[in-house]
């Protein structure tokens, strides 16, 4: 008689989003919990639940995301994990911003409240997940278990711009200069105006400035009218970060995309992904000379590294400007990196084999 072999236990994680007042979750989630959890690749090995809170349900992991909920409190996420420690589960929280070291304007969400919150989340998980090894480094005096998972795309929200469909364009004279981020970026877009605003002088009518977000401020977009600027926005239906990448990469056109970012310990922690977005819609990417993009970006091969000054920036943006050669090289092997190393098919089995590793 032939022994029957078991089939394989899978791992049941239970995943409680940060969401907001519509009790939708936000992108980071999207990106970094629930799309992945939700690929194919991933959900033959684990079975996943996502939900606003923890209901006692069986779990082998219990993923509590960032800041959970806007009337977050310390009592909140202590009875929370009483929960899942109740239930016999493990408590992994995940964090992708260094909050402990974010300029907090007082009259905005979230603000220093927060900070004994995460604090007690950190010291309280059986395991915290993060994007990056600097986040990681920085976060190791509150708990020693701490696992990187980079962020990667999922393949099935990208349009177009597979390196073979990048056009060329050898004898376009103008070129599109776009900028996209969340409504946090006057600082950075203001360092680099001085270096657009002399492009824009020397070379006048080759470029367009398209923003996608970014601006928050009334009086950054004042001195942004110095330029030939576009403000570009999906529907509000496209806002949430599923049909947004769709939108994103099937709509937007640009050849040059720029992601200045200013050196502070809170940026210093942030992850790529500027550079995966980029690549996916098969723009050539300029980009600060930070810890963010040194394990990422080779220069002039898959992307260009700016010093924060705006000698700097005008050299990058002239030279891709004037060399399309160049220009279509980054662009095209920043897709090729994209597709090869960092999109959900190729890196599902990571997250497969750390769920594996935590339960």
């Amino acid at each position: 008689m032939t022994d029957i072999i078991p089939a394989e236990k899978h791992p049941h994680v239970h995943v409680i989003y940060e969401y907001g007042p519509e009790f939708r979750p936000h992108s980071s989630p999207f990106l970094r919990l629930i799309r992945p959890l939700s690929h194919p690749q991933v959900q033959a090995h684990v079975h996943t639940t996502f939900g606003l809170d923890y209901d006692n349900e069986p779990a082998d992991l219990v993923i509590v995301d960032r800041l959970w909920r806007r009337d977050v409190s310390l009592q909140l996420v202590q009875d929370l994990v009483n929960k899942i420690r109740l239930r016999g589960a493990r408590f992994i929280y995940t964090l992708d911003d260094n909050y402990f070291d974010l300029a907090f304007n007082d009259d905005s969400w979230p603000n220093t409240e927060i900070l004994p919150i995460v604090s007690f989340m950190l010291r309280q998980a059986d395991a915290v997940l993060v994007t990056t090894a600097v986040l990681r480094q920085r976060l190791l005096e509150y708990n020693p278990n701490i696992h990187v998972l980079p962020n990667q795309l999922d393949e099935r929200l990208l349009v177009t711009h597979h390196p073979s469909s990048i056009p060329s364009h050898n004898n376009k004279t103008h070129i599109v200069i776009g900028y996209m981020g969340t409504f946090t970026h006057d600082e950075d877009f203001m360092m680099v105006l001085p270096a657009l605003k002399s492009i824009h002088q020397r070379y006048p009518g080759r470029i367009e400035v398209q923003v996608i977000g970014v601006v928050n401020r009334e009086e950054t977009k004042k001195e942004l009218q110095a330029l030939p600027i576009r403000y570009i926005y999906p529907k509000p239906e496209e806002h949430e970060y599923p049909l947004f990448m769709l939108w994103f990469t099937g709509h937007i056109n640009w050849d040059i995309a720029i992601s200045p970012l200013q050196n502070t310990p809170f940026n210093n922690c942030k992850s790529d992904i500027k550079f995966l977005d980029y690549a996916s819609i098969g723009a050539a990417g300029i980009f600060s000379n930070s810890p963010v993009y040194s394990s990422t970006v080779l220069h002039q091969q898959n992307g260009w590294i700016a010093e924060n000054t705006s000698e700097a920036w005008e050299e990058a943006l002239e030279t891709l400007l004037n060399e399309s050669p160049l220009r279509l090289k980054i662009a095209q092997n920043a897709a090729f990196y994209l597709y090869k190393e960092r999109i959900l098919a190729q890196r599902a089995s990571d997250l497969v084999e750390t769920i594996k590793l935590l339960c």
